[in-house]
């Protein structure tokens, strides 16, 4: 069973909802950004203090039906509750853009996302401290935080919470192509783990998901909404951020449009922290004159604080997913079609039961293919098969075992593109520049291959659509290099942008306090100095909550 939600005492009504009356222009807390991480800062500010608290959101309130039902969060992508962040031509990609698909609703991310609920392992956080210089960021140190967001309905031990406010669940209904998946990995000689979150990370099973009884547990719906009617929480959506105020080196408010295109000036008399991810909040950093000097000079931005690191230091997980044909009709293709669909939405609607209560990513491992002792690769398995970057899904039932880099070396940059604040910025991907990622992905997709050759699939799966029966994947094969480089994508995990660190070159400090500017912080996946190892939703909120605790003095 769920926890019960933590419970914080209302407020007297000290500062008026711009829902309720005319907008207010000043409060001492800013947020910049509703995704996962501003909505946990938002509402732990609000809930926390007597403070008032503006949140911001370029996008909607979230809702898009799309958003909350688990098994259409495709459809969510497609939407425009999500834009598409779109590279530079990459040549280590053959030349070709890297898209990367962003939340842009109220919950960001864990709006639109899969749901796949996984922390990273602990010594991705003892190297923060111990590597990157981010003190107070090991593993001893954020284990608390996970613990008390969460609210799981699985376990109850030393690795997790039952009383936070995030539901994480285990995965249903369980589909019989994943259930199949799991056991061939096994029969590969991979262990099996019933928790990716818990004392040590490799091994295959189920995920833990952030979907329960029928709806997505987004930080909007978790977070956020039961902090709504507090009278010092203002929410202000479809706003865009242009610029920070920043009086001396003292960030005092920010600059902005409404939906109407009109200008809006809002003042903070405590802090200001960013929350926009890996793509935004730098980009107002050096809009607002922090960043590069060469790069703000060239247009035009005076130069407040010469930050070089600001939009370097990007890195992303990227994959390669391994597709097979399925025979018969075991898979999702058609699925949302027809009488199918109508089955399904059927099903739902009767107690939010069948396929549309699913996250569909329900299952996959974390393996060690390096030899090293830590897992580098982490492959998601799927009854379905999305088509190769920019082109539809499959048409006909296919299966996926996905191999991903969990600790990428490549990093590429962002820069602006002009001073104009509606401009896109210029991102250069550079995302398998370092050998090492496109040999972590040989291995997987060498291991992928042995999956789907085991006893346990002969009787379900065809054909080879990807790499393809064409393409060799022994050691040595030029024909697989090429393949990668013309198949890899993003797993939608931008960071790294702001990077954290105990040095004046670091953007953020270890307490996200933006180097240089006072009042100033960051609070989103951009401060992370090295992706953790698996997906960020559950990170992201984990330096949000962090954030809080810091921003109060706790």
């Amino acid at each position: 069973m769920r926890g019960e939600r933590r419970e914080y005492p209302k407020l007297d009504p000290a500062h008026v909802s711009v829902q309720r009356q005319s907008m207010k222009t000043e409060f001492d807390y800013i947020i910049v950004g509703g995704g996962a991480a501003g909505c946990v800062v938002g509402a732990e500010l609000a809930a926390r203090s007597d403070a008032s608290v503006a949140l911001i959101e370029r996008g909607r309130k979230d809702v898009n039906p799309w958003v909350h039902i688990p098994a259409t969060f495709f459809k969510a992508l497609q939407s425009q509750d999500a834009e598409v962040v779109v590279s530079e031509p990459d040549p280590t990609l053959d030349d070709l853009p890297f898209p990367v698909p962003q939340g842009r609703v109220l919950g960001g991310g864990s709006s639109v996302n899969g749901m796949i609920y996984m922390r990273g392992q602990a010594r991705d956080y003892d190297d923060w401290e111990q590597e990157h210089g981010c003190k107070g960021w090991s593993y001893k140190d954020v284990l608390p935080v996970f613990k008390r967001q969460e609210a799981n309905t699985a376990f109850k031990n030393d690795f997790h919470g039952t009383e936070g406010r995030l539901v994480v669940a285990t995965p249903t209904p369980q589909h019989p192509i994943s259930a199949k998946l799991i056991d061939a990995t096994v029969a590969c000689g991979v262990a099996q783990s019933d928790d990716f979150n818990g004392a040590q990370q490799n091994g295959v099973g189920w995920y833990q998901v952030t979907a329960h009884q029928g709806q997505r547990q987004s930080a909007a719906q978790c977070f956020l909404k039961p902090e709504l009617e507090r009278e010092n929480l203002t929410v202000l959506t479809d706003m865009s951020v242009e610029r920070i105020q920043i009086e001396g080196r003292r960030a005092t408010g920010i600059k902005a449009r409404d939906r109407d295109g009109a200008r809006v000036t809002l003042k903070a008399t405590r802090e200001i922290i960013l929350s926009a991810g890996s793509f935004q909040s730098p980009k107002l950093l050096m809009l607002s004159g922090i960043g590069p000097a060469d790069i703000l000079t060239r247009f035009g931005i005076d130069v407040i604080h010469d930050a070089p690191e600001v939009g370097a230091n990007f890195q992303d997980h990227v994959g390669t997913p391994v597709t097979r044909r399925l025979n018969g009709k075991l898979g999702l293709y058609g699925a949302d079609k027809g009488l199918r669909a109508l089955w399904h939405g059927a099903q739902f609607m009767m107690g939010k039961r069948g396929l549309l209560g699913s996250n569909l990513l329900q299952a996959g491992a974390c393996v060690d293919t390096s030899g090293s002792g830590r897992a580098d690769v982490q492959f998601n398995f799927a009854p379905f098969a999305p088509g190769p970057p920019g082109t539809p899904p499959l048409e006909y039932h296919a299966a996926q075992v996905h191999p991903m880099t969990m600790r990428p070396r490549s990093r590429g940059r962002l820069t602006l593109a002009s001073s104009d604040p509606q401009d896109d910025l210029r991102f250069e991907a550079r995302m398998l520049q370092d050998p090492s990622d496109l040999d972590t992905l040989r291995r997987g997709i060498r291991l992928a291959r042995e999956i789907f050759d085991q006893a346990d699939l002969h009787d379900v799966i065809g054909e080879e659509v990807w790499p393809g029966p064409s393409i060799d994947t022994r050691v040595g094969s030029n024909s697989l290099d090429d393949a990668i480089r013309k198949h890899a994508r993003t797993i939608f995990h931008p960071a790294g942008t702001c990077r954290m660190g105990d040095s004046p070159s670091a953007v953020v400090d270890p307490e996200l306090r933006v180097n240089g500017i006072d009042n100033l912080r960051i609070a989103d996946c951009s401060v992370m100095p090295a992706l953790v190892s698996g997906n960020t939703n559950a990170p992201t909120m984990m330096i949000a909550g962090r954030a809080a605790d810091f921003v109060l003095g706790l």
